[in-house]
């Protein structure tokens, strides 16, 4: 008996590991440049609205992201995954595309995170 329950869980596990894969699958779009991959992606910290926080954002050292005014475009830490193009010029693959996406995603924070800028006791 226990192990006809211990089949139907590991049958069920399973059946829930492809429907996740599927729903990868889905998420990822073969054929596009994901911007985390490049070597141009850079994290840099932004600063927060009028205090001693800050958060981390998502710039292009090679200019590609920007606004309409011109202005350069900062997005997100935790949204990163989801920026990417049709084609880049300057796109420089750091890796294995599905796999480091794979891995990114799990990993990020599914919102900001603030940062304290410490201040030492000499200033």
């Amino acid at each position: 008996m226990i192990q006809a329950a211990d089949v139907q869980e590991r049958e069920e596990t399973e059946d829930l590991a492809v429907v996740l894969d599927h729903e990868e699958e889905q998420d990822f779009h073969v054929g596009k440049i994901y911007c985390a991959n490049c070597i141009q992606c850079k994290l840099v910290p932004a600063k927060s609205a009028g205090d001693d926080r800050y958060v981390l954002r998502v710039r292009c050292a090679a200019g590609k992201w920007k606004k309409k005014l011109g202005e350069e475009k900062l997005y997100k830490y935790c949204t990163i995954t989801r920026r990417y193009l049709d084609f880049c010029d300057a796109y420089e693959e750091m890796g294995d595309t599905r796999t480091y996406i794979r891995e990114l995603k799990k990993n990020l924070p599914v919102k900001d995170e603030f940062f304290v800028l410490f201040q030492s006791a000499e200033e």
